[in-house]
């Protein structure tokens, strides 16, 4: 590889630097323009913007069009060229423009009215129910603790609350006292007549220990007329609790559901029920030798000696009457009530004679109640 010397070297780049600068045409910056934009008319502005949009420039486009709006504020052609439009007497544009569409501004965007509504309904809502619920709870709280005219002037305001505010509040006010504070409650959660307040109900009536407050309940829950409400209570007389068994069966006779009464007699039959019949002995037994049984022989004898055997004591008819002693003096009475007050019969204590009855009534009995949930479902 053979190199200029230096010297021609540099010669021949200056040369061709020279034949660059010929060829090139000399580029007509726009700044030049903007340096005179200061002095121009509001129609040589405009020209020049609309040259320097056409030419992609639209940030120098933009200060041409800011100037021709100085110059003429009404300019409607860079008025829009720079997003303004026209509300009423004013030009806007950004927030001030969508402020005046209506729009607002929410979480990160801007939305209409409408659309801003839904967004924050869930908020309004729950600070509308907790401040209901609030007003609710004192009303409450007057009535507990009140003399007989606060307590008078705190139901009549009860009567102008929102129903969906009462809702929590009562089922929360059925554990607190005093007991007529819970029947209030519950007379409250009947006339609401809202199945949402069933499971609460549903634990009063067999773990309230006021007689007034568990019939209260009971009546709420008829007034409901929630048809799965039954098994809740069947299943609890299968409780440990003797005293929760004996509610359940009182429950059930007055909610009056014709499916209770099957579910009292299987119960009642299964704690002492027909049982059979056994028989008890208690024997003393005596042994005694009452003779020898003697063999002779040539030179020797053999007596073995007869045993006897005398027995003396008594034999005992026995019948099982319960598996456990508050079913015979406190449950059997609970059970022989509800069945009473459910079927309008008086048979005794005698379970053969209810489970006679129910074999005799079922069919008839269940389509009663089917008939009866179906009139309450087309009511409701």
């Amino acid at each position: 590889m053979r190199f200029l010397p230096l010297g021609p070297a540099l010669t021949l780049v200056a040369s061709l630097t020279l034949v660059l600068l010929l060829v090139l045409p000399a580029a007509a910056g726009p700044d030049d323009r903007l340096d005179r934009l200061d002095g121009m008319g509001a129609a040589d502005a405009y020209r020049l913007a609309l040259e320097l949009e056409a030419a992609g420039e639209r940030d120098l486009a933009a200060k041409a069009y800011a100037r021709v709006i100085d110059q003429e504020p009404e300019h409607r052609a860079a008025r829009r060229a720079l997003g303004y439009e026209q509300v009423g007497d004013r030009w806007l544009r950004g927030d001030a423009l969508l402020r005046a569409r209506g729009l607002i501004h929410h979480a990160g965007r801007w939305m209409t009215a409408q659309e801003f509504a839904e967004a924050t309904r869930p908020a309004r809502e729950a600070a509308e129910q907790k401040a209901g619920e609030q007003r609710v709870l004192a009303l409450l709280g007057a009535i507990a603790n009140g003399d007989a005219e606060e307590q008078q002037a705190a139901r009549r305001r009860m009567a102008l609350e929102d129903d969906r505010f009462k809702l929590a509040p009562l089922a929360r006010a059925l554990r607190c006292n005093p007991p007529a504070l819970r029947v209030y409650v519950a007379e409250e959660l009947a006339r609401l007549d809202d199945p949402l307040a069933v499971p609460a109900l549903l634990k009063r009536a067999v773990h309230d220990p006021d007689e007034q407050v568990r019939i209260a309940v009971v009546e709420a829950l008829r007034e409901i007329g929630e048809p799965s409400t039954v098994h809740p209570l069947g299943r609890a007389l299968d409780s440990r609790y003797a005293d929760v068994r004996v509610r359940a069966a009182e429950a059930l006779g007055r909610l009056g559901d014709e499916v209770g009464a099957a579910y009292l007699i299987k119960k009642w039959e299964a704690r002492s029920g027909d049982f059979p019949r056994v028989y008890f002995s208690q024997v003393r037994q005596i042994s005694y030798i009452q003779d020898f049984d003697v063999e002779v022989a040539q030179t020797s004898f053999i007596a073995d000696p007869v045993v006897g055997v005398l027995q003396a004591g008594v034999v005992q008819s026995m019948k099982i009457l319960a598996t456990e002693q508050t079913f015979s003096t406190v449950e059997r009475v609970a059970y022989e009530n509800a069945l009473g007050n459910l079927s309008g019969q008086e048979l005794g204590g005698n379970v053969r004679a209810w489970s006679r009855w129910w074999r005799e009534n079922e069919e008839q009995l269940l389509e009663q109640r089917a008939l009866r949930m179906e009139r309450q479902a087309e009511t409701d």
